[in-house]
């Protein structure tokens, strides 16, 4: 992934935060979760929640999650919420540019 991305409000490069979120994530999947035993690397998060872009390895999709902070292996694997989208440019269509037009208050 292209480090010199830029990246509109709400959402910002993480990085060098990358390697603590994806050890959160890391922690939080179980074996149910759509996440499962794919690896990943953190290249945004959002500055107002805890939505976190991950691209996956091997795979054009990116997956939005949403931290639960909890530290722990979550048991329901509806947790951490994920929504995955095909490519990082759908992402930015259909996820980034939706919340840009939303704190901008753009219909």
């Amino acid at each position: 992934m292209n480090t010199e991305i830029e990246f509109l409000a709400p959402w910002v490069s993480v990085g060098q935060l990358s390697d603590i979120l994806v050890k959160e994530l890391e922690r939080e999947v179980s074996e149910n979760h759509v996440l499962w035993n794919l690896r990943s690397n953190a290249i945004a998060q959002r500055s107002d929640n805890d939505d976190v872009l991950f691209d996956i390895e091997g795979s054009a999709a990116v997956a939005v999650v949403h931290l639960t902070w909890s530290g722990k292996k979550e048991l329901d694997g509806r947790f951490p919420e994920t929504r995955i989208f095909q490519s990082f440019d759908a992402w930015r269509e259909k996820c980034m540019n939706v919340d840009n037009a939303e704190i901008r208050g753009i219909d």
